[in-house]
């Protein structure tokens, strides 16, 4: 789906006409595209056919791949849904050539809408052409990272809370989701280092060496969101380990709970088990007193167990 599609001249919106093929260059924003979209812009701007196939399905690594009449840069956008709190990963597709942009996107991770009217309001930073859009995109994506981030912090700390400080087993499910999205998240961020080095080295076609500081900061800040979420994967996983541990604690104390239990009962089972035998000769059973002897006897011994099992913590 075509989402919006304007030629910039002088960091200004103008009509096609008005365009001056020297310094000004189109772009066009696509949502979702089709087949026939895609082709329709590949025969106009000579995309290959290996670049098209990339774009239209997605699903693609963070990268930069060269051809003769472009670049094309593969990013990853991610977003934090607050309310199922998962992870949404979308993917971002850039044709940069000489005087051309052109965007696919898949996924509502990072809407370009916002990033589009921001730039038409500064004009300056539209007089850069197709880089100053490249730099807007991965500036606003990394910090979409940070803020990814944030939000994943507090769910961690939220479960070391439940593990370290109340003593009591978290949920095995919660714990093994926030890890899942954990990875999820490192999965797609890392491997845009190596574009983002590409760029901050100045060393990519179509791309203007001038702005390699710019994305040398905004790699710096890349690198940032992943030490973060390499430091909240260590205390997941020490989350985890913790949390099967008190798992077995809690285990063990139910075993000796129910042992106690049995061992208590095992005494005047026996007792009852010996006096239902079909013995004839049994003197104790002739007794006058010989039943509240046994019932004493039993009651005796089983509180005494239960005593020494609960002095032990057993019970």
């Amino acid at each position: 789906m075509l989402v919006d599609e304007a030629t910039y001249l002088d960091g200004a919106r103008v009509a096609e006409n008005q365009a001056d093929n020297g310094e000004s260059f189109p772009w066009i924003g696509l949502f979702d595209s089709t087949v026939s979209e895609l082709h329709r812009y590949q025969d106009r701007f000579r995309l290959n056919d290996l670049a098209v196939e990339d774009a239209l399905f997605g699903k693609q690594r963070p990268k930069i791949d060269l051809y003769n009449e472009h670049t094309l840069i593969v990013l990853k956008s991610v977003a934090y849904n607050v309310t199922t709190e998962k992870i949404i990963v979308g993917d971002l597709t850039l044709f940069i050539g000489t005087g051309m942009l052109l965007t696919v996107r898949h996924g509502d991770a990072l809407p370009l809408q916002s990033i589009r009217a921001d730039l038409e309001l500064h004009p300056e930073k539209l007089k850069g052409g197709p880089t100053a859009v490249l730099h807007e995109i991965t500036d606003r994506m990394v910090d979409q990272y940070l803020e990814v981030a944030t939000m994943l912090t507090e769910d961690v700390n939220q479960i070391e809370d439940e593990v370290f400080d109340d003593g009591i087993p978290a949920s095995a499910s919660r714990l093994y989701f926030v890890k899942r999205e954990l990875i999820e998240f490192r999965r797609a961020v890392w491997p845009l280092v190596e574009p983002l080095d590409r760029l901050a080295k100045g060393a990519v076609p179509f791309v203007s060496a001038d702005s390699a500081l710019l994305f040398a900061d905004v790699r710096d800040h890349l690198l940032k969101v992943i030490d973060e979420v390499d430091t909240l994967n260590a205390l997941m996983d020490a989350a985890l380990h913790a949390n099967v541990a008190l798992i077995q604690v809690k285990q063990n104390e139910d075993m000796r709970k129910i042992s106690s239990w049995i061992a208590i009962g095992a005494v005047p089972t026996m007792i009852a088990g010996i006096y239902g035998m079909n013995f004839e000769h049994m003197p104790e059973l002739e007794t006058q007193y010989g039943y509240y002897v046994v019932v004493g006897l039993l009651a005796a011994v089983s509180y005494g167990l239960f005593r020494l099992f609960r002095k032990n913590e057993w019970l």
